[in-house]
């Protein structure tokens, strides 16, 4: 089976450089185009046989506008919850504690009054594993990029230091065998979307979740 995951199109603080975590914020116009474009690569190939979002909007949102009328949802695949930083600006947080932002992209700071990683992880991987089971056929996941990078670490052991930031609408893809223990998996796509425009970066920073 495949486990395909899409990370919500860009929001209106993803665009203003601006953490959200639990927060949530309404997708952007670019946004909205972001997900529509991504709906190309469902469009005209089999249904999947699971569908689960995280509770979060921006994630409903877009599972909504890459065409899927009917999709559970499942409030484990929420962000990673950001404690302090959540509706903070990136330029503040560098200017207050420098360094601490790239740090915690690489898996190594935990916010103040967040969420640390490896129980973070352990929740994203409680969900897929339950969504994994619960299909017979493609399971398909629209959640966040903190949610795409813990589901690398738990399939494949790419830990945060190893990827790079995930594109808003961005689409990963696992080969996984539901039958193994802890669902072997083989990553076969990451970081893909349809426009060469939104993987243009400014570097490990350039995508604030």
């Amino acid at each position: 089976m495949r486990l395909i995951l899409v990370r919500h199109g860009e929001t209106l603080w993803n665009a203003e450089r601006r953490l959200q975590g639990h927060a949530d914020a309404p997708l952007s116009p670019r946004g909205i185009e972001q997900a529509r474009r991504a709906a190309m690569f469902f469009a005209g190939g089999p249904a999947p046989s699971y569908i689960v979002s995280s509770d979060l909007r921006r994630a409903r949102h877009t599972a909504e506008l890459l065409g899927f009328a009917e999709f559970s949802t499942d409030e484990r695949l929420r962000e990673m919850d950001l404690g302090d930083w959540a509706g903070q600006w990136i330029e503040q947080i560098e200017a207050s504690d420098r360094g601490a932002y790239r740090d915690w992209r690489l898996g190594l700071y935990t916010p103040p009054g967040g969420e640390e990683w490896l129980p973070f992880r352990e929740r994203v991987s409680a969900a897929m594993h339950a969504a994994i089971d619960h299909a017979d056929g493609d399971v398909v996941i629209v959640a966040h990029e903190g949610v795409v990078r813990a589901a690398c670490d738990v399939l494949v052991g790419l830990g945060p230091s190893q990827l790079s930031p995930v594109a808003s609408a961005a689409i990963t893809i696992f080969d996984v065998d539901p039958l193994a223990p802890s669902h072997k998996a083989r990553l076969v796509a990451f970081n893909f979307t349809v426009s060469p425009d939104d993987l243009r970066t400014r570097g490990l920073d350039h995508a604030p979740v």
